[in-house]
């Protein structure tokens, strides 16, 4: 059997979320200005406590209201 000495193992990201951001998440969800979708994507990363929560709602609250996509660090 071979061995891959360059395979490096992938760090897993933290999927904890302060209750700030949950606070934050949650008023988003609220806000019938927000379309549904992004409502709804906002949502399930709460659901799932997803780490790129806090994108998300970064990018809402500075006036994005609808996301195409995500970069993912």
């Amino acid at each position: 059997m071979a061995t891959y000495s360059s395979l490096t193992l992938r760090k897993e990201k933290s999927h904890t979320i302060d209750a700030s951001l949950k606070r934050r998440a949650r008023l988003l969800i609220t806000n019938s200005s927000i379309p549904v979708k992004t409502r709804s994507l906002i949502r399930y990363a709460l659901e799932i406590n997803d780490p790129d929560l806090a994108q998300v709602v970064q990018r809402v609250e500075a006036g994005e209201m609808t996301i195409d996509h995500i970069y993912l660090e």
